[in-house]
Order: C-alpha cells, then sequence, then structure tokens
C-alpha cells in the first residue's frame, strides 16, 4: 500500500479546485498521459472493475447495493488513491474514468445514508475488523478490504 501511496504522490501535482462554499481547496492530480488517463486513475479502473466482478465464497457478488459504495468510496478517497471526497467532484471523476456504468453504480444518496458506527476513519486498518465487524459494518469491511487488495495487485 505505501509503495502505491508513494508512486501516486510523486506523480502528483496540487491544484486548487473550486468547493461549495466558493472557497479553494487543494486537491491532487495525477499528471496525464498520452491516452489523457493517469496510471493511477488506469490501477484504480481496473481494481474497481475486477471488484465489481469479485463474488464470496457463497457465489455472491461482494459488491450488490449501493450502498456499499461507502467503504469502496472510503479506499479511493482515502490517502491510497487521492480522489476527491466532496460528491460531485467524485461523481465527475467516476464519469471521467468511465465507471458510472457500473453492474452496482455510485449514487451519492445511497452512500450518505450508511453510517458504520465500529469502523474507524482509516481505511487501511479496516482490515482487522474483517472477522469482527456486525453485518451492517461488514457491508462495507469486506469490499473495501479487497479492493486496496486490488490496487495492490494492480501496482506491481
Amino acid at each position: 500500500m505505501n509503495d502505491l501511496l508513494a508512486r501516486i504522490a510523486a506523480s502528483a501535482k496540487q491544484v486548487n479546485i473550486l468547493t461549495g462554499d466558493h472557497a479553494s481547496a487543494p486537491y491532487y492530480e495525477a499528471g496525464a498521459s498520452k491516452q489523457g488517463v493517469t496510471r493511477s486513475e488506469e490501477i484504480i479502473k481496473r481494481a474497481l472493475m475486477r471488484l465489481m466482478d469479485e463474488k464470496d465464497e457463497e457465489g455472491k457478488y461482494l459488491i450488490y447495493e449501493q450502498e456499499q459504495f461507502y467503504g469502496v468510496k472510503a479506499v479511493l478517497t482515502s490517502p491510497l488513491c487521492g480522489l476527491p471526497s466532496k460528491p460531485a467532484d467524485f461523481k465527475k471523476v467516476m464519469c471521467n474514468l468511465n465507471l458510472d456504468n457500473l453492474r452496482v453504480p455510485y449514487v451519492y444518496d445511497s452512500v450518505r445514508k450508511v453510517h458504520p458506527h465500529l469502523l474507524p476513519n482509516n481505511v487501511e486498518l479496516w482490515h482487522q475488523y474483517l472477522n469482527i465487524a456486525d453485518e451492517y459494518s461488514m457491508k462495507q469491511v469486506k469490499p473495501a478490504v479487497r479492493l486496496m487488495e486490488l490496487l495492490e495487485e494492480e501496482s506491481e
């Protein structure tokens, strides 16, 4: 995970974006490649596409409802990936990466209703909850932890 973060940070440049309250906020944008999509964005895209196809031991998709994007978004907006956390900015990035038509799409109204009460803010610690989270939180933990593993695999 640290290697992924270091690579993303090394190729990133800070730009200021306009937030909803008309204040400027830093946003780290990776440099563009020839195709207009950065290597880190390609890694994110491949990992997320793979996650959508992942099934658990019972043959059920890991992501089967829109609310599970809470955990996915937690990973993607963490320092591991650095995508913007504001809903409109996050949605724009998903569209730019052609990830707005996934089998289970990101829908802000579904994500904002989720409140997993036992999980720490640092998503990198969520793997510790794989065997102890309650059923409600586990819907977020399993896909988030698997996404982190897939990001690591795609980075190699």
